[in-house]
Parts: C-alpha cells; sequence; structure tokens
C-alpha cells in the first residue's frame, strides 16, 4: 500500500467492525489496527484506518448517517443552587434574565449540612442524640431563615427591572450539595442548571472537580456555570459564544441543544478546534462535516467554523477567547471517568483554572 493511512476512529472492538462494514458497504476501504488477537472482543483503542485519499468521502458518509435528532426545547425550568454569598447572588441575577427570555420559572436550591457524629459511645447515646436534634433543628430553623431573606432579595430585583411576571419558588434540602441538587433535578426536571463558584473560582476542587461533575454526570441537565471573576451584569452582554469541539459524536448534540439555547438572543456562535496542523485532511473534513450537520439541522443558524493553529490546546484555547472577546465557552464534558474529558488534569482544566467568562458544560 503506497497511500498513506488515516485513523478516522479510535473505538471498541465491536464499534470498530460496525464503523468497518458500514464503510466498506458505502465503498471506502477499512483497515483495524490495535486487536488483541487472543480475545478480540475485549480490545479497546482499536484504531479504524483508511487511505488518506478517502477522508473527505468517510467523513460525509459518516455526517449523513447521523440522524438530526429530535427538536430540541429551550428551558422551561431553570434550578439554582444557592449558598448566600456575592457568587449565589450572581448567578441567580442570570438565571432571572435568562428566564424573562425563555418564559421559564425559577426555583432556588439550598442545600445546609447537619452534623454527623461518628464513634458514639453507646452509654452516651441518648444525651448526644438530643444535642443532635437541638442542633439539627437550629441549622435547619437558620438555613429557612436565610433561604427567605435571600428569596425575598432576588423577588424584588426580579420586580425592580420589569420581570414580575417570573414565576420564582425555592426549596430547602438536607445533606451534602451534589446529592441535594442532583435529588432536586430528578423532582423538578430544570432544563438548565445555574450555579456560581465559590471564592477559589474554577480551581475550587469542591464546585468544579465534585459537584458539577456530579451533577452533570447522573442528571444529563446541562450546566451553567458562573465564575467569581466573571464581571456580567446581564445576558445582554453576552455578544461572542464559542463552544470547543472535539469532533466526536457528543458535539452533534450539544451543539443542537446550544443553537436552541442560543436561539432567542442575537449572538454570534464559533465552532473551533485546536489542532497542530490545520490542513490535516482528517481535521478539514471532520469539520466540514460539523458545518454541514449544523446546516442541515438548523437552516437559520449563523455559525462560524474555525480551526486554530496550536500544539497546547489549552493555551491556544484562552488565546483565542481574549482575542475574539468571548464571553460564553460553551464545551462538553465526558463521562468516561469522573476526572476525565472536562476535569482532567490535562487540558480543559487548565484551561479553566483562571477562567473569567461564563462556561456552559453539556453532559455527553
Amino acid at each position: 500500500m503506497d497511500d498513506k493511512l488515516i485513523a478516522i476512529a479510535n473505538d471498541s472492538y465491536t464499534s470498530a467492525l460496525v464503523l468497518q462494514s458500514f464503510l466498506e458497504s458505502n465503498g471506502v476501504k477499512c483497515y483495524l489496527k490495535n486487536i488483541n488477537l487472543v480475545q478480540p472482543n475485549v480490545s479497546d483503542n482499536v484504531k479504524v484506518l483508511i487511505s488518506e485519499k478517502e477522508v473527505e468521502k468517510a467523513i460525509k458518509l459518516l455526517s449523513a448517517y447521523r440522524e438530526p435528532g429530535k427538536g430540541e426545547a429551550q428551558p422551561r425550568k431553570i434550578l439554582v443552587p444557592i449558598d448566600f454569598t456575592e457568587q449565589s447572588i450572581n448567578a441567580a441575577h442570570f438565571a432571572l434574565r435568562l428566564a424573562h427570555v425563555y418564559k421559564a420559572e425559577v426555583k432556588l436550591l439550598h442545600v445546609f449540612n447537619s452534623p454527623i457524629v461518628d464513634m458514639i459511645p453507646f452509654t452516651d447515646m441518648a444525651s448526644i442524640q438530643i444535642d443532635i436534634d437541638i442542633s439539627y433543628s437550629i441549622l435547619q430553623e437558620n438555613a429557612r431563615e436565610q433561604l427567605n431573606k435571600f428569596y425575598n432579595k432576588i423577588r424584588k430585583y426580579a420586580d425592580d427591572k420589569g420581570m414580575k411576571e417570573l414565576k420564582i419558588g425555592y426549596a430547602l434540602r438536607e445533606g451534602f450539595a451534589n446529592y441535594g441538587i442532583i435529588d432536586m433535578c430528578k423532582r423538578y426536571k430544570p432544563g438548565l442548571v445555574v450555579m456560581g463558584t465559590k471564592s477559589e473560582g474554577f480551581r475550587s476542587s469542591e464546585l468544579v472537580g465534585s459537584v458539577a461533575a456530579d451533577v452533570v454526570k447522573e442528571t444529563n441537565v446541562p450546566l451553567l456555570v458562573i465564575p467569581e471573576k466573571a464581571t456580567l451584569k446581564g445576558i445582554s452582554e453576552v455578544k461572542n459564544v464559542l463552544y470547543a469541539t472535539r469532533f466526536d459524536d457528543s458535539d452533534y448534540t450539544a451543539i443542537r441543544k446550544l443553537l436552541t439555547m442560543l436561539s432567542g438572543f442575537n449572538l454570534n456562535l464559533i465552532c473551533a478546534n485546536v489542532c497542530d496542523n490545520p490542513e490535516n485532511p482528517l481535521v478539514k473534513a471532520n469539520m466540514n462535516a460539523l458545518k454541514d450537520y449544523t446546516q442541515r439541522v438548523v437552516k437559520k443558524a449563523k455559525v462560524d467554523f474555525e480551526l486554530i493553529k496550536g500544539k497546547n490546546v489549552a493555551e491556544a484555547f484562552k488565546g483565542y477567547i481574549t482575542g475574539k472577546n468571548i464571553n460564553l465557552l460553551a464545551l462538553t464534558m465526558h463521562k468516561r471517568g469522573l476526572l476525565e474529558g472536562l476535569f482532567n488534569p490535562s487540558l480543559t482544566r487548565k484551561m479553566l483554572s483562571d477562567a473569567d467568562i461564563p462556561l456552559l458544560i453539556f453532559p455527553e
């Protein structure tokens, strides 16, 4: 073979076989690499190779093979987890303005921790149980009072800003933040969760590394994170939105949802990918396939597609965000492990460490 071979996919053995069968039935010769010869069914990371000359044809076949999917709807319910900080207020204000455009309702959620006592001697159980009951009652009452005050401030803000018609509710839950938010998502079924980061910004392992990851993983609900450094006062200041694509199937669903969510705003959307060689036929073919799909699914959408040259993906994206005055970054969190994909220590975690713009996370 004189033709240069390019890996068009990297998947399990079964999925690679399905892809090979589909492409070859349409005239594209495929070769599989990295197969476990003893137990092929347990092979992972099997590469599907094709001739460089066939790349564009193969990508077009895969793009046409993908179904547009069901029509997406704008969020009708927005959940806002709060902890009474300035970041919570900022996130709640942003959520109200979104709800005003979407004609959605907003629910404020506060999750408070109850005391946990370990290693209690049997003889002390009764007295300690009384102390716990009293402490829990005090914590619950304090949390309820703070939540009522917070709600009144948010209600007044909405009324003063001409949003009196907005339906705003609130709920109080006891337990750990991630479990409380996940439980409320399952009960309330929001179309979007909006939360603010704490003082550590995106370096906060509690929020981004744990709570946000769990929420996206367990609820399948898009999550909008407002960092402490964000200076946006309202959605009217969001003009340019960047979607960071990795050229996998999850991008197609995420972009479709993103375009639906942005349809009520006058925004510029850019889908970008960072690579060290933008002239690579596979990279160009993947970008063209994404462009064709977007135009086919949302015909009126105005979307720019760009290939950004760079070897350090995080640094390239950060430079692009600054140079293009990007106001919102959107991407997909992959579920292949809690810390893999969005929250791994290499790519996106570094990109988020100094984030000063809102981040919209789509589940895979």
